[in-house]
């Protein structure tokens, strides 16, 4: 609000002082070398021309607000979208301990990671981390689950979209380094999972691997990236960021939807994903951004999955299945 009363206020001040040079510039004509009868006519005529001046003025000024209130709708976004660049990570990047029974290791066969939404974990993410861990349990040496907790930096949803792709940047660049000191003759699964605004840290994970891993260690590594109900607008500029990025550079990508709730920026499907539209299924009471989460979640625990999906089982890239 600051910027656009600033940005309206410059315009008034360019407007009255522009009006006020116009009005206030010297004629070129000189008065004492011109006959009393044409001093007389001028006279009137500039009585005259005041008046249609006056009238200008009032044209010339609300032209000129106009203008700056175009300024104030152009500059507001550019200055909001600066600002959602700026500002330090406060999320640590170092996510794993190697060394310890829990972490990955060169027997680690499936990967899981999940980054929340806006603001934190809360009482549905944590069933999910539950539901799936409790898969990995199953066999300890081979599987490993991991929430990122950056809370710090989601909080703020117009800098968490560029936040959570540089946290996901340096994420990548440790995994790729632990996966090299790490390498097996095995094949791996690396599977992210992103919700709402943590779909661009989940993208950007995603994206990171397959363009930073060794090539042979790229060819052996299986990527899975799962989107539930994905926020879309990229800081205040990029309204289309997200069918135009997520899901590149997975092996398979995957979209839980709800169509009906009222945040912006999630209800519509990835063309680079198989999305599953849940919206129909959704119980009253429960918000509709969350339910792709819950339906997921639910999923997982009724199927018995550990959440990676078979070849035979992968819906077509681009399509939309409405349950």
């Amino acid at each position: 609000l600051l910027l656009v009363d600033g940005a309206i206020a410059a315009g008034f001040f360019f407007a009255s002082s522009r009006c006020k040079k116009l009005l206030m510039q010297p004629s070129s004509l000189s008065i004492q070398a011109v006959p009393r009868q044409t001093r007389v006519a001028l006279f009137q005529k500039k009585i005259s021309s005041d008046s249609v001046a006056r009238s200008s003025f009032g044209l010339l000024n609300r032209r000129n607000v106009w203008k700056a209130i175009s300024g104030a709708l152009i500059g507001v976004p550019i200055l909001l979208e600066a600002y959602a660049r700026i500002g330090t990570i406060k999320t640590s990047t170092h996510i794993f301990q190697e060394g310890t029974s829990s972490e990955i290791n060169r027997d680690t066969r499936d990967i899981t990671i999940i980054f929340h939404g806006a603001g934190g974990q809360d009482e549905y993410t944590d069933d999910l981390l539950r539901v799936l861990s409790s898969k990995a349990k199953t066999k300890a040496s081979s599987r490993f689950v991991k929430m990122v907790d950056w809370s710090k930096d989601s909080a703020d949803l117009l800098q968490a979209s560029v936040k959570g792709s540089k946290i996901a940047t340096q994420i990548g660049n440790v995994m790729r380094d632990i996966l090299y000191r790490n390498a097996s003759q095995n094949e791996r699964n690396i599977h992210v999972i992103g919700i709402s605004v943590g779909a661009f840290a989940a993208n950007s994970l995603i994206q990171t691997l397959d363009s930073e891993l060794d090539p042979l260690i790229r060819k052996k590594t299986y990527l899975q990236l799962t989107l539930l109900d994905p926020f879309q607008q990229k800081a205040a500029l990029g309204l289309n960021y997200g069918n135009q990025n997520f899901g590149k550079g997975s092996d398979f990508a995957q979209q839980y939807l709800n169509t009906d709730d009222p945040v912006p920026s999630t209800n519509a499907p990835l063309q680079y994903c198989a999305t599953t539209d849940v919206t129909s299924l959704r119980p009253e009471e429960i918000f509709g951004h969350d339910w792709p989460l819950i339906y997921y979640t639910q999923e997982l625990r009724t199927t018995g999955s550990n959440g990676f999906i078979p070849p035979e089982k992968r819906d077509k890239v681009g399509s939309l299945k409405l349950l």
